[in-house]
């Protein structure tokens, strides 16, 4: 289901999405994009806690029976989760065990601050401690591991209670009078409020990210469906132009000396009257499909499809070398005679009644290359009197045969020993075409 606009819409002052399918999927994306955060968070207070420990043990060497062991426990338990983030299956539980975490972390810091570490300093001293520590951890919680709103308060919210609870003990203790108390308290649940404003906007910005995110996706995968089809409609190589915007390469007709190649199956008229149509469609697309992957493979294009021929192109859109062009259209006929009889194979359990023959004819000359048509719709072909030829050598051949031009012969007689079949008259040409059937073909040194 492709996303619309409707899909993105929000209620609750933007932090809920109004589809309950939308807004699952921002749960998905949220925890994906939070783990590295999260992960982040946990490395980059490691170094903290560790200089935290050397200082106990290097300044107050009485307190590391008290402190050392919790301090030590916690780096490690930073450790473990640190490696949670990293696995697939465990990645549900990051930001629970995130917030759980910032929790832990909280009421730690402000145990350490209160009661071990600072408890000989005048009390103004240490609450200011407690407080300081605490708006670190509150700030991790809130804003950096990009925990979910819910969770986030859940996390933050029982320490900072607990850290009132210390200032209204000193207070009630005398240790604290009115202003200090209260400016204290006041400081904690201010700063509270603005790291849950500040988060606010964070999960607003990410949900827009996420909407910018959806969009980019969807005009991706419309883009790659537009690029799928243009290629199963036009030729690879022209189709490859056309997405890189490339089209003056293929709109312009330009004279080329390219070899073209003709292939028809003999007898398919007869067949199609003889099968049914959904057989006919198998035949015909099974044919298609693996002779125009033989001359991809063979660096041409085929450019048309009629019925049960098709014509290729060797030398174009991509240009090649006369000789080569040539050779690689030979390799092609030959490979593709060769697929005939294990097509024929699958094609008589289909219920066609006898082996299909294919014949091939292969001509190198001066032809116009480009786009042909109207405005609505072109193909990229080539035309002229060469490709007449190919395709008049093509109807002369012998059924599972192949026969060359004159021209094309000489291009390819020092790698494809070929044999003199004759001449052939073609319409247009005022003189007889002579034909050459290739015998093998001789290994291509590297």
């Amino acid at each position: 289901m492709a996303e619309t606009a409707v899909d993105h819409a929000v209620r609750w002052f933007g932090l809920r999405f109004a589809s309950e399918r939308t807004e699952r999927e921002y749960r998905e994306w949220r925890i994906a994009t939070a783990t590295p955060f999260a992960r982040i968070g946990y490395i980059g207070s490691m170094p903290s806690w560790c200089l935290l420990l050397v200082s106990v043990v290097v300044l107050d060497w009485e307190s590391v029976p008290t402190a050392g062991p919790p301090i030590f426990g916690w780096i490690l338990a930073l450790a473990v989760l640190t490696a949670l983030t990293f696995p697939g299956a465990a990645r549900p539980w990051v930001m629970p065990l995130a917030a759980v975490a910032n929790c832990a972390a909280g009421f730690l810091v402000i145990w350490l601050m209160f009661d071990v570490l600072a408890s000989d300093l005048p009390a103004q001293s240490r609450a200011g401690l407690m407080t300081a520590g605490m708006l670190i951890v509150m700030f991790f919680g809130f804003a950096i591991f990009r925990i979910p709103p819910l969770l986030a308060m859940a996390a933050v919210t029982p320490y900072t209670i607990f850290a009132s609870l210390h200032l209204y003990e000193d207070h009630q203790d005398g240790n604290l009078d009115d202003v200090e108390a209260g400016g204290l308290a006041a400081a904690q649940w201010i700063a509270y409020l603005g790291c849950l404003l500040v988060y606010i906007v964070i999960e607003i910005v990410n949900r827009r990210s996420f909407c910018k995110d959806q969009i980019i996706r969807v005009q991706q995968a419309e883009l790659q469906r537009s690029r799928d089809a243009i290629r199963r409609y036009v030729p690879p190589k022209v189709a490859e132009r056309i997405v890189r915007g490339d089209t003056v390469s293929i709109e312009e007709p330009v004279r080329r000396r390219i070899t073209v190649l003709f292939a028809d199956l003999v007898n398919f008229t007869i067949l199609a009257d003889r099968v049914e149509a959904e057989v006919l469609t198998t035949v015909v697309n099974e044919y298609m499909t693996t002779m125009s992957e033989i001359v991809a493979d063979l660096h041409g294009t085929v450019t048309e499809f009629a019925g049960d021929g098709l014509l290729a192109l060797f030398g174009a859109p991509d240009e090649l070398d006369p000789v080569d062009q040539a050779v690689a259209a030979v390799r092609a006929a030959k490979s593709m005679q060769r697929r005939i009889p294990s097509l024929n194979e699958g094609w008589l359990r289909l219920g066609v009644g006898e082996p299909l023959a294919m014949r091939v004819g292969i001509n190198t000359g001066v032809l116009s290359v480009g786009s042909f048509g109207s405005r609505g719709r072109m193909t990229y072909t080539a035309i002229g009197i060469q490709a007449n030829i190919a395709a008049r050598i093509q109807s002369q051949c012998e059924p599972g045969g192949i026969l060359l031009s004159d021209t094309c012969w000489h291009l390819v007689k020092d790698q494809v020993p070929c044999e003199l079949r004759g001449e052939v008259e073609c319409k247009g040409v005022h003189y007889p075409v002579r034909v050459h059937a290739p015998l093998t073909l001789t290994p291509v040194m590297s």
